[in-house]
């Protein structure tokens, strides 16, 4: 972490009895900033604005959120900002105070240095052991309670692959470990519904709506993902990563993919 703002003020520290670190209870959002401009500010905005809304939290004003975002990463070229949002209120007790303040945690971490070797040669997965929890009240929303991640991720670092698909407690896929994850069928693309459980990314949305009509959103089964002419995954940060094998099975890097990483690569020049 390079620097980190509570409430507007420099510091690393946050109450013992915050809720955010005894309950999970709060949202966050990382962005990808470039010479002080963050890509997709008003998508990562509106995405934290519902999260605030689905669990009864007061979103800060986005101004305030955009200075501590440009105060953070000043002097940086390129960087990792992430908002982190914790629902205001003090002792024991599961009872939240709805409707009220939040706590705002900002802080910058560098930019991983590996982006441009990832989108070329792409990355090997797994599918992992761990099944995520289908809860409906959640799904699509990038809640703190990211326990499911930290297992797989583990079990992922133990099996020595490169990267971890998750399903979830029905065996349909939902996601990699940190990305959304996209087939290609014969030029279509299909992407899971995260309506149960998953996150609904920034750049998947951007995918979705740049491409909504050859895109579909349904439940996607194994057999789909064995199916598959491409398979990618895609976030804020890393962009669009294709997925060479999963598990024993070989997946080309093909030209749908290589067309949607050239259509981001020119619209983030235009921005």
């Amino acid at each position: 972490m390079i620097e980190c703002l509570v409430n507007g003020e420099i510091s690393n520290f946050v109450e013992t009895t915050n809720r955010g670190l005894n309950y999970g209870d709060g949202i966050f959002e990382t962005l990808s900033v470039h010479s002080g401009r963050p890509r997709r500010w008003q998508a990562h905005m509106d995405r934290l604005g519902a999260g605030c809304e689905r669990l009864g939290m007061t979103m800060p004003p986005q101004a305030v959120l955009l200075r501590e975002v440009q105060t953070v990463s000043a002097g940086l070229a390129d960087a990792v900002v992430k908002i982190v949002l914790t629902r205001e209120g003090q002792g024991r007790g599961y009872m939240p105070v709805m409707d009220g303040s939040c706590v705002r945690i900002v802080s910058a971490h560098f930019y991983p240095d590996n982006i441009e070797e990832l989108a070329r040669d792409g990355v090997e997965a797994r599918i992992c052991e761990l099944r995520l929890a289908i809860q409906p009240a959640l799904g699509g929303i990038k809640h703190l309670n990211r326990l499911e991640q930290v297992l797989a991720s583990a079990e992922l670092q133990r099996s020595g692959a490169a990267e971890g698909l998750l399903l979830d407690q029905e065996d349909y896929v939902i996601s990699a470990i940190a990305a959304n994850i996209f087939l290609v069928l014969e030029d279509r693309l299909l992407t899971p519904r995260l309506d149960r459980c998953g996150i609904r990314g920034v750049l998947r949305s951007h995918l979705l709506l740049g491409f909504g009509a050859r895109c579909e959103q349904r439940r996607v089964t194994m057999d789909m993902l064995q199916e598959a002419d491409e398979v990618f995954i895609c976030n804020t940060v890393r962009g669009i990563v294709p997925i060479t094998a999963v598990d024993r099975q070989n997946y080309p890097i093909g030209p749908v993919t290589r067309e949607l990483q050239a259509w981001l690569h020119e619209g983030s020049r235009k921005q």
